[in-house]
């Protein structure tokens, strides 16, 4: 699909606002904010120059409560103040770290609808971006996506421009750290929850997947040519990052950029209907009922494992029978229904092994990845207590002396991604 096909058919509105002529942004960063003051730019923009553009989408859905449009509409009029109109609804402002456009999608009449929160406005503007650098009012190929609860680290662009040339890298994943309050309830349940999503892609890169990496919003960007060719942002109101990036890790390579993590903010939010703020929020409530916090089964990353390997030997031989010869039954309940029919189909579509490979690691992608360890959960490896699967779990190591384990898992993450690297 071309990018004039996708503007006119799949862009949002706002991106046939003209750019201004005199500018040229050598890096792009689109930030969602509801319900956030002003000073949350103050953690994003000191990585900034002159050549940045920040699009700050200001959006508050038609079901939100009257506070919560009042303070939204309060914080895009005040980024607003002063800029250059370039159209009803977005204003273009300049500061020494970057020119801030600001979408109004927050005001009476330009509210979003229902249940499409953070996903359009991530989509309006990513968009807007696209149709920029088509007429090269943007001059970078990343697209940038973070939030409103983040400080970027120095050296955010540096690092996505060091795999400018690396063209099969499609999509990053930055190193992150939540700041947690770690004597408080609320602060422990936070470092429980990203330990849990470290756990999960340290799980799925030992199981050998290439979908083993954190799909966190606030922490990708992804190439304005692999934005284009799965069309867009999904426009859901939560899970719009694990969409994206699962459809365009199928394109080439998902990596972690080398620099210092994003940090981001440890705050009471139920902006979604899950993610961080719910999931903490359960597992606060957890805790106050006296009930153990649990994560998925480490057999079921085992299974996930001899699945892709499964996969890698049929695209070799076409041989069903590779099905029957499945070490746990639980396996075999939990596959897809449609397993024997998508075999049977690559082999008689696809004439080569990489084509067959390419083929059948694309259909059992990062959304099938997830179900089937619900479905191995559902047929009996029930979910188990922590330090459980922390004892047990063949890729979490053991802590360097006087490392916490959550400290340890943030370091494995990042060697493992630096050595994927260099192979």
């Amino acid at each position: 699909m071309s990018i004039l096909q996708y503007l006119a058919n799949y862009a949002e509105p706002e991106s046939a606002c003209a750019p201004p002529t005199d500018r040229q942004y050598t890096d792009v960063v689109v930030v969602p904010a509801f319900d956030e003051t002003p000073s949350f730019l103050d953690g994003l923009l000191p990585v900034g120059s002159p050549t940045t553009l920040w699009i700050v989408v200001a959006n508050c859905s038609v079901d939100r409560t009257d506070g919560e449009k009042q303070r939204t509409r309060y914080l895009a009029k005040a980024l607003a103040q002063g800029g250059e109109a370039l159209s009803d609804g977005m204003a273009l402002s300049h500061s020494t770290h970057g020119d801030i456009l600001v979408i109004d999608r927050c005001t009476e009449g330009r509210e979003l609808p229902s249940r499409q929160g953070v996903g359009l406005a991530r989509k309006i503007g990513c968009d807007v971006a696209l149709a920029w650098q088509r007429q090269d009012v943007i001059v970078t190929s990343w697209l940038h996506c973070t939030d409103a609860d983040v400080t970027l680290p120095p050296g955010y662009f540096k690092a996505a421009h060091e795999f400018d040339k690396e063209t099969d890298v499609v999509a990053l994943c930055y190193p992150f750290w939540h700041q947690t309050e770690s004597a408080s309830q609320a602060g422990r349940a936070l470092e429980l929850y990203e330990m849990s999503l470290r756990y999960y892609v340290l799980g799925l890169r030992w199981a050998g997947s290439q979908y083993a990496f954190h799909s966190i919003g606030s922490t990708m960007a992804v190439r304005f040519r692999g934005y284009l060719q799965v069309r867009g942002m999904p426009k859901r109101e939560a899970g719009e990052d694990f969409y994206l990036l699962g459809k365009i890790a199928k394109l080439g390579v998902v990596r972690t950029p080398e620099c210092e993590p994003l940090h981001i903010t440890q705050r009471d939010s139920q902006r979604t209907p899950f993610g961080t703020g719910p999931a903490t929020s359960a597992i606060q409530a957890d805790m106050r009922d006296g009930k153990e916090f649990t994560v998925y089964n480490p057999r079921s990353f085992a299974l996930v494992r001899e699945w892709l390997e499964v996969l890698d030997e049929y695209a070799k031989t076409c041989d069903l029978t590779l099905l029957d010869r499945l070490s746990h039954e639980t396996l075999k309940q939990s596959l897809p229904l449609d397993t024997e029919k998508h075999l049977r189909a690559t082999a008689q579509q696809c004439k080569t092994q990489r084509a067959r490979a390419q083929r059948l690691h694309s259909w059992f992608d990062a959304f099938r990845t997830l179900k089937l360890i619900h479905a191995l959960r559902d047929h009996g490896l029930a979910d188990v207590p922590w330090p459980d699967a922390v004892d047990s779990a063949p890729f979490i190591p053991e802590p360097q002396e006087g490392e916490k384990l959550r400290e340890c898992l943030a370091r494995t993450e990042s060697h493992q991604a630096l050595h994927s690297r260099r192979l």
